[in-house]
């Protein structure tokens, strides 16, 4: 009896590796028709029982897809070929996914493996240079307490929120800097028109879409761990006065006050340093503290993340959870993060497709303030005087009042910085519940219907206490505080896609309609006067003097309708039309809703019959947008008649009072932003070489600001549609593969962004906006012609010398004193002309190595800490410059002054903001440099391990700067992380840390 060999079946064993011989671990292999099918092992083996005369296709992320017919055979080798020019690859764009090469539109990606290297608290720190045009501002070091400022091609709004829209899996979420990036796949930028449109009201600062991820998508369950542990340090300390020094600039300061001020002040030191218990009799300090070093420490911090990811034939789920501890160089600063999330995705029918993705992440923090003045740890830290101990005799923190001499001195009023820290107490607490469901409707070959619900809950506590101790900040009185948000969001969006191939013809088209709401709750309670610090916090009733209670309320919701439609011909010609309709609660009544087109073409020229054997260029693409997006992140019911209320004390009883606190715009309505994109994909010798150059001009108008109006309306402002500004600029991105073999790899890419910010219009008569008022009035304006972060002040010429005094310039008094212009002018800006990164990947053999450099170009930093450090002295403490580099009648080219004291009786200094605070905020940063080791397969089988790799990494191992910065970081703002114009203004900041990080990645 004979059998039919269709009927036969047969065991196929082989061995699946790429062109340089590497094994591909995880390779798909499929019998063709069927859902059979395995994947490769560690050593890229494979076994599969299948029939004698079918076929196996041969699947890989990145690789062509290979077929081979069995033909009997029971082995088969096979080598898969890279899939050099990647025209398949798969890129997430609003509400779909599209082919990279039809996609017509600017859009970024950064890999979730490329980001995690650094093992950053923050996922937008490890974005860092890693997109092309996403400019990300570090301007904190202090763990989970402040934002990174993210600016996509450009600040455009002066009233609306500068920050992108964040979409994580197809729900906008708020506060992504607090989530966990392990849990990442992908993320893509949506920078210009043509691919940000899609998101209309909300698109103008750009999108960042984030892919999270989730289970397998092969049969089989994989577990893996990730760890590691981190010391972090000081990277830069700044040079301040130490005790012997503070006391010989002093002494200084009376010598020119005599001889310049017409003073008679004793020179002899005893009669000025007269406290013994911290001078000798010779009027030499006693101790000699470094503030810096007593309020930091070297700390150790630890990340752990476990996943387990399961794929089944018409299933998959992912359990992700990380625990985060985090340790701040500042005592007792923290922060940690316990994050869980659950993915699961299910076909129970052949015509229906279902997806739950659900996260929790609670973080809590102890931070202290880096915005404001004010006598906090981030200034007496520099400002404290040195030759104070941290404890008095009887071993008490020591404050500027412990010594016997501040009656005579009157030092500044401050507690030293480590007492602030231990005795002051802001708590910080962050719970998200956040996630989404879908159902996905298979009505026809290439077109579903997707109903989404997503959700995005957040809720805030934050609870203060500070010490009846701390002078200068809740002395005597003590106080306590505590307060609550909540913000819950929700979305629901219905959408239809279609994508077919019609022989030369692909269509990838979509329709649908969105709903979202939010709501905010917030009650605060605040209270001063307690006895002592017994309660803190927990019982305010002990306090005495209560505030009022504090709560606000406040609902939007908006209404969308979107599509867009993309058509490609013959792999060569790609058009790509976008619409979206906004209507939004936030808004006048005359302009509740809104248009936002957009339309790109697209040229694969590579693809074109000259080009498409050419074997030095694989890749030459062309592509070109314009369209309108816009902002509507401004508060609600701004377009109303708003009444405020609340109460006042009227005959020493509480009274409520109210009043209209502004005047309706019917007709108020969104910035647009419209946006012309022009750029040129080029991969050269099989994309070993690679460009990718965009050039972008973006212009918003109907600016929201709130205008002054006649005082005879009874209102001092309105908030209206006035003014407009431009960005221009260069997206350039060069990546390559100089050398590959079976040994050894190197890919280095080179990104860089450059950006013209410029004012055209502002109000019915371009008035100057002033901003950021502090010493000598505005240090900050926004003004038609210039940049929108531009430092103002006056032009410091150097100071007044003997030379001048003889020659009649000046009065003798005035020697060693400021010589400045009249009036203010433009000092500099905040914000770079160029940012960039230069990564470079090293392989060789089974060790791997990373660096990644960072670096900035044309911008200026505003070092706010020269009012205090230089212009100050006697009271507190400064810059070692004081001493060294102070006019002294033999340096007539010095702009530092001479040493002049600012106690009280003495001859003071003349301080405002010039443009000696104004210096160069260019740098060179290693951001990272890590060294990584991958175990072989055979010796992972024989560990019982799927994967194993170890690591050791640095994070800002250095940092060039310009001579003149004199802080911690020139990238830093003491202006809070929302303040879009106060970016490089810097009163003192948190100490910039330098990082040592050793990990571990294990697979089972």
């Amino acid at each position: 009896m004979s059998i039919s060999l269709s009927a036969q079946k047969v065991n196929i064993t082989g061995n699946v590796k790429d062109e340089l011989g590497e094994a591909l671990i995880g390779a798909s292999i499929k019998e063709v028709g069927t859902s059979n099918g395995t994947v490769t092992d560690v050593d890229g083996n494979f076994s599969l029982s299948v029939e004698a005369n079918g076929s196996l296709e041969f699947s890989y992320i990145g690789f062509l897809t290979h077929e081979e017919k069995i033909n009997g055979r029971t082995t088969i080798n096979v080598v898969m070929i890279e899939d050099s020019q990647q025209l398949d690859e798969i890129v997430v764009v609003g509400y779909g996914t599209m082919r990279k090469s039809d996609v017509t539109g600017s859009i970024a990606i950064a890999k979730g493996a490329d980001m995690i290297k650094a093992q950053n608290f923050s996922p937008l720190e490890n974005l860092r240079g890693k997109a092309s045009g996403v400019n990300i501002f570090s301007n904190s070091s202090q763990p989970g307490a402040y934002g990174n400022r993210v600016i996509i091609r450009g600040n455009s709004t002066i009233n609306s929120s500068s920050d992108p829209l964040y979409v994580v899996d197809g729900v906008a979420i708020s506060d992504f800097h607090l989530l966990n990036p392990n849990d990442i796949e992908s993320i893509e930028v949506l920078k210009d028109a043509s691919a940000a449109a899609i998101y209309g009201a909300r698109g103008a600062n750009g999108v960042i879409l984030v892919t999270t991820k989730r289970g397998l998508k092969s049969e089989g369950t994989v577990v893996s761990y990730q760890g590691s542990m981190s010391i972090n340090s000081v990277a830069r300390y700044m040079n301040v006065l130490n005790a012997q020094e503070w006391t010989d600039a002093f002494m200084i300061g009376l010598e020119n006050e005599n001889k310049y001020q017409g003073r008679d002040w004793s020179l002899n030191r005893t009669d000025w340093f007269t406290d013994r218990d911290y001078f000798d009799a010779n009027g030499n300090p006693l101790y000699d503290t470094n503030w810096q070093k007593e309020a930091t420490r070297t700390s150790i911090s630890h990340n752990h993340q476990l996943n387990i990811q399961q794929g089944g034939e018409n299933s998959s789920v992912g359990a992700f959870l990380n625990f985060s501890d985090n340790q701040g160089i500042v005592n007792n600063t923290y922060a940690k993060r316990l994050n869980g999330k659950v993915a699961y995705d299910n076909k129970p029918l052949p015509w229906l497709s279902t997806s739950v993705n659900f996260l929790v992440n609670h973080v809590w923090s102890r931070y202290t303030p880096e915005t404001g003045g004010g006598q906090e740890a981030r200034r007496t830290m520099i400002e404290m005087l040195p030759w104070l101990p941290v404890y008095d005799k009887n071993g008490d923190y020591t404050t500027s009042t412990s010594t016997s001499m501040n009656d005579s001195f009157g030092f500044e009023g401050m507690s030293n910085p480590a007492m602030i820290l231990d005795l002051q107490k802001r708590m910080l607490y962050n719970t998200k519940i956040f996630g989404n469901a879908a159902l996905t409707f298979h009505l026809m070959d290439g077109l579903d219907l997707k109903t989404q619900f997503g959700l995005d809950n957040r809720a805030v506590k934050y609870r203060e206490y500070s010490s009846v101790n701390l002078n200068n900040i809740s002395m005597p009185n003590g106080r306590a505080e505590r307060w609550h948000s909540n913000t819950f969001y929700w979305q629901e969006e219905t959408y239809l896609t279609f994508n077919k191939v019609l022989e030369k013809h692909r269509i990838n088209a979509m329709a649908g309609i969105s709903w979202s709401e939010t709501i905010y709750d917030y009650d605060r309670l605040y209270t001063e006067g307690f006895d002592d610090d017994f309660y803190e916090d927990y019982n305010m009733a002990t306090g005495t003097i209560p505030s009022s209670p504090e709560s606000d309320w406040n609902k939007q919701s908006m209404n969308s309708y979107f599509l867009r439609m993309a058509y490609t011909f013959n792999d060569r010609y790609s058009a790509t039309v976008t619409g979206r309709i906004d209507g939004s609660s936030k808004f006048g009544e005359n302009n509740k809703y809104a248009f936002f087109p957009s339309a790109g073409l697209a040229w694969n020229i590579s693809n074109e019959d000259f080009l498409v054997n050419n074997t030095s260029v694989s890749n030459l693409k062309l592509h070109t947008s314009y369209g309108l997006t816009g902002n509507s992140e401004i508060n609600p019911y701004s377009s109303l008649a708003k009444v405020s209320a609340g109460t006042l004390l009227l005959n020493g009883t509480r009274s409520p009072y109210s009043w209209i606190s502004n005047i309706a715009n019917p007709d108020l309505k969104w910035e647009k932003t419209a946006q012309w994109d022009i750029g040129v994909d080029l991969g050269l010798f099989r994309d070993r070489l690679n460009f990718d150059v965009s050039f972008y001009t973006k212009k918003t108008t109907d600016l929201l600001l709130d205008t002054p109006i006649p005082h005879s309306t009874g209102y001092q402002s309105v908030f209206r549609n006035i003014g407009s500004v431009r960005n221009q600029g260069f997206d350039i991105l060069i990546s390559g593969t100089p050398v590959r073999t079976n040994d050894m790899e190197w890919n280095v890419s080179l990104n860089m962004n450059y950006n013209k910010n410029k004012v055209l219009k502002l109000g019915d008569n371009d008035e100057d906006i002033l901003q950021h008022s502090w010493v000598g009035g505005a240090e900050s304006i926004i003004r038609v012609g210039e940049n929108m972060n531009s430092f103002y002040g006056y032009r410091r010429y150097g100071v007044y010398t003997l030379e001048d005094y003889n020659a009649g310039d000046c009065t003798l008094e005035q020697v060693g004193r400021a010589k400045r212009s009249t009036e203010k002018e433009i000092l500099g800006k905040g914000t770079p002309d160029w940012t960039g990164s230069f990564i470079n990947n090293f392989r060789y053999k089974n060790f791997d190595l990373t660096i990644d450099f960072q670096f900035v170009l044309g911008v200026e930093t505003m070092q706010q800490f020269y009012h205090s450090t230089y212009d100050r002295f006697g009271i507190t403490n400064g810059l070692a410059e004081i001493l060294y580099g102070a006019y002294d009648g033999t340096n007539p080219n010095t702009m530092q002054q001479a040493i002049y004291l600012s106690n009280s009786g003495h001859a003071g200094q003349d301080t405002t903001v010039d443009s000696s605070w104004v210096v160069d905020g260019s740098y060179l940063r290693c951001n990272m440099l890590q060294l990584g080791y991958t175990f072989t397969p055979g010796l992972c089988k024989s560990l019982g391990v799927s994967a194993l790799r170890v690591y050791g990494s640095a994070n800002n191992l250095f940092l060039v700067t310009s001579g003149d910065f004199k802080g911690y970081d020139p990238e830093s703002t003491s202006q809070g992380d929302t303040d879009k114009f106060g970016q490089n203004m810097t009163f003192f900041s948190y100490p910039r840390a330098r990082t040592f990080t050793f990990g571990i990645n294990l697979t089972f």
